[in-house]
Order: C-alpha cells, then sequence, then structure tokens
C-alpha cells in the first residue's frame, strides 16, 4: 500500500515538473511585441478634463500606469499641483508601434 502510494505521488511530481517546464518554454518562445514610438503634441484643456482622465486617454496602448502618465504630463507641462485650467493648452504624449513608413515625419521621438 505504502508503495503505490509513494508510486503515485512520485508520478504526479514528474508530472507537474514535465508540464511546468513545457509551459515556461512555451512563454519564452513568445515574441515581444513591436517596438513603441512616443510622439508628442498639444491639446486644448475642455471643461471637466482633469490629468487623470486625459490620462486614461492617452495610456491607451501605451506601457505606463495612469499615475506614471499624470507623473509625466505634470514633468512635461512644468505643473507642480494637480489643477488645469479650461482654454489652457497642454502638451501631451501618445505611443504608436513603429513601422517603417516614408511619408513618416521625421520629428518623432522615442522611449
Amino acid at each position: 500500500m505504502k508503495r503505490s502510494l509513494v508510486y503515485i505521488l512520485l508520478s504526479t511530481l514528474l508530472g507537474c515538473t514535465f508540464f511546468s517546464l513545457f509551459f515556461i518554454n512555451a512563454l519564452a518562445k513568445e515574441t515581444p511585441g513591436p517596438k513603441m514610438i512616443s510622439y508628442y503634441t498639444y491639446i486644448q484643456i475642455q471643461p471637466g478634463d482633469t490629468l487623470w482622465s486625459i490620462a486614461e486617454t492617452y495610456t491607451e496602448g501605451t506601457d505606463l500606469t495612469i499615475d506614471e502618465y499624470v507623473h509625466r504630463l505634470k514633468q512635461m507641462n512644468h505643473i507642480g499641483e494637480d489643477t488645469i485650467h479650461t482654454g489652457h493648452y497642454l502638451t501631451v504624449m501618445y505611443q504608436r508601434p513603429e513601422t517603417i513608413m516614408e511619408d513618416e515625419p521625421q520629428s518623432r521621438v522615442s522611449h
């Protein structure tokens, strides 16, 4: 009885080990996504806009969290507090996958 239990436990352990190695190998073979290029533009602040609502819009498709983006917005625009004012302009960053296009502007900035 003990011998059967030992065989079952050993078989289970070996099976789990094999499955784990197979799974890790499969994950390691995933290709990385395309290189992201950062672009900068400016927007006019609209009524109801906040740094966080703007960050929600411009973090889509990036590797930044909303908090990280808000921090970057403050740095780029030399803002010390969370308040922004309707009608003012704000420099924003957005990211797109790198593509080879002949008509692409040369004034891009990459991160």
